[in-house]
């Protein structure tokens, strides 16, 4: 399967918004977006966020509405989705991080035991 790459644009984009999201929902204490905070008092202070509040949903909301069309979150969501597709052998589907594929690293090593024998 061959996927469009995200740009840096698209990369931006979910970043800041994976930062928003967890910003929002974080069990130690949920602030505003940094985008979108108000300045509070101290330099490390942060505005809170609360769901229960119709103003910092709306803030919030009116954030991610024009977040969303400035790049592609699909382009990234489903750029990784086939990076790790197992039939595409990209990445080492046993590992638990981002490695190279087992046929990938034996193809290297046969290609660096070739040149390293003369013969390439």
């Amino acid at each position: 399967m061959k996927m469009a790459k995200a740009n840096p644009a698209d990369l931006d984009m979910a970043l800041e918004l994976a930062y928003a999201l967890e910003s929002i929902s974080s069990r130690h204490g949920a602030t505003m977006p940094e985008t979108i905070a108000k300045p509070q008092g101290g330099e490390d202070d942060t505005e809170p966020f609360s769901v229960e509040d119709s103003e910092n949903c709306r803030r919030v909301c009116e954030y991610l509405i024009r977040l969303a069309p400035s790049a592609s979150l699909f382009r990234v969501v489903m750029g990784m989705t086939v990076l790790l597709d197992p039939t595409n052998k990209v990445v080492d589907p046993t590992a638990s991080t981002l490695e190279h594929h087992p046929d990938t690293l034996a193809a290297l090593a046969a290609m660096a035991k070739s040149a390293s024998d003369g013969r390439e």
